[in-house]
């Protein structure tokens, strides 16, 4: 399954970038983000608001579509005492963004969708009662992402942003624990023409 998404990955880079060459738009988008991690559904009975910081770089296909990739790093604390360490994640992912050109809005809205690869260190716990133990474990992952954001341009080269992002990732090959967390950040945007 994995290497599915692999190959998946890999055709759309490529379906991407022939696109971008015969369109001839010549720009690039990089982000930088920092911003809190806040666990959601049943991860939120698990998990504390942690920290998330992330950096991404996107080819514009079209004046309102980007496409590329980025990496982010995902830290929450557990909410019970003993465990060994903290649930984190560093995400290496595929991303797209909408964001149409609205030059009569104070601020410009923005869609992103991802899929990443989530290399997990998470807590496991095994036994029951007071014979219950915790051991450190980590798994890579494949996982989504989406959400949105609204930029504020700052100048034709900078805009600053803020962003809420929901993602979703398994461990087992999905047939373990499901970890849910929405990331809101801010951050800056810089468009290279």
């Amino acid at each position: 399954m994995k290497k599915i998404f692999i190959v998946m990955g890999i055709l759309a880079a490529f379906t991407a970038a022939a696109y971008a060459y015969q369109s001839n738009v010549d720009y690039w988008v990089v982000d930088g983000n920092l911003g809190v991690a806040v666990p959601a559904l049943d991860t939120a009975s698990n998990l504390n608001i942690g920290f998330d910081a992330g950096i991404s770089a996107r080819k514009g296909l079209d004046p309102d579509i980007s496409v590329g990739g980025g990496l982010s790093f995902v830290n929450m604390s557990y909410k019970f005492p003993g465990a060994p360490a903290p649930f984190s994640a560093t995400v290496f992912d595929l991303e797209a963004v909408y964001a149409p050109y609205v030059p009569d809005f104070i601020v410009w809205p923005y869609a992103k969708f991802g899929l990443g690869l989530y290399m997990l260190n998470y807590d496991s716990e095994s036994g029951t009662g007071s014979a219950a133990t915790s051991s450190s474990q980590s798994a890579t992952s494949f996982g989504f992402m989406f959400g949105g954001g609204l930029r504020y341009p700052i100048t034709n080269d900078f805009a600053a942003d803020v962003e809420a992002l929901f993602n979703q990732c398994s461990v087992a090959g999905g047939t373990g624990d499901v970890y849910d967390f929405v990331t809101f950040r801010v951050g800056l945007t810089m468009y290279l023409k």
